[in-house]
């Protein structure tokens, strides 16, 4: 009975952890859309920092680029042990830790210093929290 309360536990516990989440790509995406149109320097002020990564496409057109990498290690399941012969112990059961990594890039074009269009990418994106700053002066 025990390991049967364990193994739904561990299936129901990043489910849960899920749930309460916090923002969804939906709430990210309408977050990224409400900064469109507005100029670079309310971009980076909306971003809340300067881009990663900045490539000049021609004379009018670039592209800046934001990136989040999270990383986190999600537990494991300790074996339990049953005794075999004599004195001799067998480990049954369990699963290792997990390295979990996380990503989000946000890709703005800028056109003549206005922004036209924006994508963004990853498994990571719900996690990631702008902290809009307003522009100096």
């Amino acid at each position: 009975m025990r390991a049967a309360t364990r193994a739904v536990v561990a299936l129901l516990l990043p489910w849960l952890a899920a749930a309460c989440a916090g923002q969804t790509n939906q709430e990210f995406d309408m977050r990224l859309r409400e900064m469109a149109g507005s100029n670079e320097r309310a971009l980076l002020g909306g971003m809340g920092r300067i881009p990663d990564n900045s490539y000049q496409l021609d004379e009018n057109t670039k592209i800046l680029q934001w990136r989040w990498d999270t990383s986190y290690i999600a537990g494991g399941w300790a074996p339990t042990y049953q005794r075999v012969g004599w004195g001799m112990w067998m480990p049954i059961g369990g699963f290792p830790t997990t390295l979990v990594r996380q990503g989000c890039i946000v890709e703005w074009t800028v056109i003549k210093g206005n922004t036209q269009s924006y994508r963004w990418q990853g498994s990571g994106c719900n996690t990631v929290t702008i902290h809009a700053t307003p522009p100096p002066g």
